[in-house]
């Protein structure tokens, strides 16, 4: 059965935006020279299109031609969703007005950092989740995840998948990175049976997982407890990580 956040991504007016979301997560992980330009264009269009929706669909507000000015845009939702901090808001407005403008108007061959663009992808998804009462990062990636699944026998996946990406890490925080962006466990027995399907031999103990998940200070910002859902899911820099694994690994 589909958990509330899958039920409430099914609403049309929210399948753009997921998968713009996840257009720029494919972008991330391309080898695209100027692939982080790239995704900053498309966040923001999610952005813009969510901020649409949002007031069209949720507040049920009759967008005007006034509503065509960012500025408008922005201010009109702003009054809707109070309890945003306006820090959060001065972010986006820092990202459009002095990085994804140029980036779309002026200068093609600029591209920004992974952290900055971590940071970016965090605070739009933050206000997608707000405006709308879902958990998109989860959404994305699972979406994600099947596009990179193979049509039929034999075909070559874009990521490396769970089983191969596995067999290559020494690191059992690692292999917890892998299992959760996989499957969201609830517990560290949904951990151990991804283990055994992908011919692992790492079995953690209950302590163990929680260690990992929750304690070592290494590693513990890697992961969130999801507490609407009750499960395990990776954070933006969990996420990040888990693509610089996998980058190093391509490229040895």
């Amino acid at each position: 059965m589909p958990d509330r956040t899958e039920k409430k991504s099914q609403a049309p007016w929210l399948v753009g935006i997921i998968d713009t979301l996840v257009g720029a997560r494919l972008i991330q992980q391309s080898s695209i020279p100027h692939r982080n330009r790239l995704a900053v264009i498309l966040l923001d269009s999610a952005f813009e299109t969510a901020c649409r929706s949002f007031l069209r669909y949720r507040a049920k507000i009759q967008l005007t031609d006034a509503h065509k000015h960012r500025d408008n845009l922005v201010k009109t939702i702003k009054a809707k969703l109070q309890d945003i901090d306006q820090e959060v808001w001065d972010s986006i407005d820092f990202y459009y007005q002095d990085i994804r403008c140029d980036f779309y108007h002026q200068s093609a061959g600029k591209t920004i950092t992974d952290d900055a663009l971590q940071n970016y992808e965090e605070t739009v998804e933050f206000l997608i989740d707000r405006a709308f009462g879902i958990s998109c990062a989860p959404i994305a990636g699972n979406q994600l995840k099947s596009l990179q699944q193979p049509a039929e026998a034999g075909t070559a996946v874009t990521a490396m998948p769970g089983t191969s990406l596995l067999s290559k890490l020494n690191d059992r925080a690692h292999k917890v990175l892998v299992a959760v962006d996989a499957l969201s466990p609830s517990s560290v027995k949904d951990v151990n049976e991804f283990f055994r399907r992908e011919g692992e031999s790492l079995r953690l103990k209950t302590d163990e997982f929680t260690n990992i998940v929750a304690r070592n200070s290494g590693s513990k910002r890697l992961f969130y407890h999801n507490k609407d859902f009750e499960r395990w899911e990776l954070s933006g820099l969990g996420r990040f990580k888990l693509k610089q694994i996998q980058q190093e690994i391509n490229n040895a």
